[in-house]
């Protein structure tokens, strides 16, 4: 798993990954990785075992603090990672 913080968010960087072990990267404009994916805020883009697009969770619409979201979501990740 990676975060990519979108181009022109840069002042945010720090502050993300203080006391965090999560890779974070910054999107640039020669990159334009959140146009390139169609990236919308808090996005989940889940990738298949082929590192192909398997499915997009959107975290503001399904918050984790929501237990069957939570599960939604684990779900995806495990069953995408089987897709081969």
């Amino acid at each position: 798993m990676i975060g990519v913080n979108a181009e022109g968010y840069e002042s945010s960087n720090e502050d993300v990954c203080d006391g965090r072990d999560l890779p974070w990267l910054q999107d640039t404009t020669d990159e334009d990785v959140w146009d390139t994916w169609d990236v919308t805020y808090r996005d989940v883009i889940i990738l298949d075992g082929n590192n192909e697009l398997y499915d997009v969770f959107n975290l503001t619409t399904y918050g984790l603090s929501d237990s069957d979201n939570y599960e939604a979501l684990m779900d995806l990740l495990i069953t995408a990672q089987s897709e081969l």
